[in-house]
């Protein structure tokens, strides 16, 4: 029977009922295998008939229908093409969008760059260079790349913690040994004292050589401004003088003259 005598409605399964015939002064379908009669034209009804009393056509009709999924119509294929599409659109606008400021992404990558500019020495109006945003954009389009105030205080925040983490560690040491260099630029512009620390880390269980403070120093340098200047580092860094093992230096009479007391005193120990 033709699908207009089935009636109004949506478009019949061909596969389930080229297996039945209607009645529709009865409304019943009648099984054409084995003549049985089932109340209305509903299909789930009729596709449990025969899986339950023909199961040879319900495994026939099921590959049929399975091999078709398989395969896809192709209403099937476009609506998965457009739905790749909307994906790939979806993830491409994602990419291009930037990071919230508060984000962990934003804040992970401007510590890096903080951390990179400060460790490096260079100057704040590098992250304010075209080549340097430009890289920044083909590492990662959704950075902000932060202004000089901001990465100056990134690093100035970076610095303090790395500098109370010093000083917890000098202060776990036993003994440390103070190193001192002071030299002239030409044409004797400008004079500058480095002071540096040798000590064993406890913590690293390993010898430790950092720079504590680079000072310039006035004309004339006498060994009361040297010695002045070594112990307001000391002081800064919570360095007491009884931890100071030894004091290396040059054999300059104004090094030599700031620091006899202390050779004096150590070698009386």
């Amino acid at each position: 029977m033709s699908e207009l005598t089935l009636g109004l409605g949506r478009k019949r399964r061909i596969d389930i009922w080229s297996h039945f015939t209607y009645d529709n002064k009865h409304n019943k379908a009648a099984c054409k295998p084995c003549g049985a009669k089932i109340a209305g034209k509903n299909t789930t009804n009729l596709k449990r008939h025969l899986q339950t009393t023909h199961p040879e056509i319900h495994a026939k009709i099921q590959k049929t229908y399975d091999d078709k999924d398989d395969h896809g119509p192709s209403g099937n294929k476009a609506s998965a093409a457009s739905a790749t599409q909307q994906q790939a659109i979806s993830t491409a606008f994602l990419c291009s969008s930037k990071y919230k400021t508060e984000s962990k992404e934003q804040q992970t990558k401007e510590q890096a760059i903080a951390r990179w500019i400060g460790h490096t020495g260079l100057p704040l109006t590098t992250i304010e260079d075209e080549d340097f945003v430009l890289m920044m954009e083909i590492v990662d389009r959704r950075l902000t790349v932060p202004k000089k105030t901001k990465m100056s205080n990134l690093i100035e925040t970076q610095y303090e913690h790395e500098r109370q983490k010093f000083k917890e560690r000098l202060a776990a040491a036993r003994r440390v040994s103070i190193g001192l260099d002071l030299w002239t630029k030409k044409g004797l512009t400008a004079s500058f004292l480095a002071i540096s620390v040798c000590y064993f880390c406890v913590e690293l269980s390993k010898p430790v050589h950092i720079l504590l403070a680079l000072e310039q120093v006035a004309h004339p340098h006498t060994a009361q401004s040297i010695k002045a200047c070594v112990d307001k580092c000391m002081q800064e860094w919570a360095i007491p003088k009884q931890k100071i093992l030894t004091v290396i230096m040059d054999n300059g009479s104004n090094m030599v003259a700031a620091f006899k007391k202390h050779h004096s005193r150590r070698n009386q120990l």
